[in-house]
């Protein structure tokens, strides 16, 4: 058994040792008063039912409750390890920042309804792994992770300012699929490389002791259905090709590898004008074309619709527009796909015993408080 914070050990020698002493310490000094009050035999007749046992029994309690509290609060641990399997998926959240995310015409703008949107799904996805991914002209991800906070505090991080201007859908096909289907033969041309995690993250830093915790080594042991659900209020039709068509051949693609496409459209077919930002993101005036043309925004659920044809199911487009966001039909859409085991080994992970400390300290403390220090004695007087 270690300990997390063995500085506090030293605590749990020396307050027993306290107790102790303090407790004897006044025994001598109840001594020194009772010789000096008068005749000794009269005066311990009259305190018969004082109970030195008793006493030195709270004495005991006090310093052993003081000791286990003092090791709880040290952090016991022992080297474990855990084996485990949970029935999930993998799935991508690609969302869309491009400057047209930030027309307001959903109750706000299309990027904050968006990572509204997500807020409410992933608390519903309890044994998923989820992968973060921010895209404009180009793409950056987070991998696929059990902890959800991280993602959605890596998706609310980022923003137009912070990726090149775009809706470059390629890209966001490219790192989607690389980060479901590392397995799998690259079908970009060594554009994956980048992506698959060849490192060795998790292993102790040099000076370090080999059984320092690290995050869990995974295994897949049943097929797990991959998902990639794309967040967007369109391509960029600036790009050469015609919009989200451009996309279709990825999403081809990523139907062959097993991918399974959810294409959220934001925004109204109405759509509005595309504000332009300043250095530090926010707002600052309006986005003009070539001509000195506002440039304005409008949601073609059509095409989205086609895109999501492409990746296997019209069905799969959704659309998020006014109103209350349809967590409940990405669910429901969620549920109709596979969700295989994934064994979960933590290697050199330490498992916490302060309860086996704490718990029988806080007992010998509150048994102390009950004891009374008088015995029942006849005639206590004589």
């Amino acid at each position: 058994m270690t300990f997390a914070y063995p500085d506090l050990l030293p605590v749990a020698v020396l307050a027993p040792l306290i107790v102790v002493a303090l407790a004897a310490w006044d025994q001598l000094r109840r001594q020194a008063v009772v010789r000096q009050l008068g005749h000794v035999p009269q005066v311990q007749r009259m305190l018969a039912s004082a109970s030195a046992w008793r006493r030195w029994t709270k004495t005991a309690l006090v310093a052993l409750g003081l000791c286990a509290i003092a090791l709880a609060a040290a952090r016991p641990q022992r080297a474990g390890k855990h084996d485990g399997s949970k029935q999930g998926l993998d799935l991508v959240i690609g969302l869309d920042v491009s400057k047209s995310m930030l027309v307001s015409d959903v109750d706000g703008t299309r990027l904050a309804k968006a990572r509204a949107f997500i807020d409410a799904l992933l608390p519903k996805l309890v044994n998923d792994r989820v992968g973060a991914m921010v895209f404009a002209g180009t793409a950056a991800h987070f991998p696929l992770t059990d902890d959800k906070e991280v993602g959605a505090q890596f998706l609310r991080d980022l923003g137009p300012a912070d990726l090149p201007g775009g809706s470059n859908l390629d890209e966001a096909f490219r790192v989607a699929t690389c980060v479901l289907r590392p397995d799998t033969s690259d079908p970009w041309g060594g554009r994956c490389a980048g992506l698959r995690g060849r490192g060795h993250g998790g292993d102790p830093l040099p000076g370090e002791p080999a059984d320092t915790p690290v995050a869990a080594a995974t295994e897949e042991i049943n097929d797990r259905s991959k998902v990639f659900m794309l967040i967007t209020d369109g391509a960029d039709r600036d790009r050469a090709g015609d919009g989200v068509s451009a996309a279709l051949d990825q999403a081809a693609q990523a139907k062959q590898l097993g991918v399974t496409l959810i294409v959220v459209g934001v925004g109204t077919p109405s759509g509005g004008n595309v504000p332009d930002i300043d250095a530090e993101g926010r707002p600052s005036g309006w986005k003009y074309d070539a001509q000195g043309k506002i440039v304005r925004s409008a949601l073609d659920p059509s095409s989205l619709r086609t895109l999501a044809e492409a990746g296997g199911d019209p069905n799969r487009y959704i659309e998020l527009g006014p109103g209350p966001p349809p967590v409940d039909a990405v669910v429901v859409a969620l549920d109709a796909l596979t969700r295989g085991s994934l064994s979960k080994r933590d290697e050199r992970v330490m498992d916490e015993w302060y309860a086996a400390f704490l718990f029988p300290g806080f007992m010998l403390l509150l048994i102390e408080a009950c004891l009374g220090t008088r015995r029942r004695v006849r005639f206590p007087e004589g």
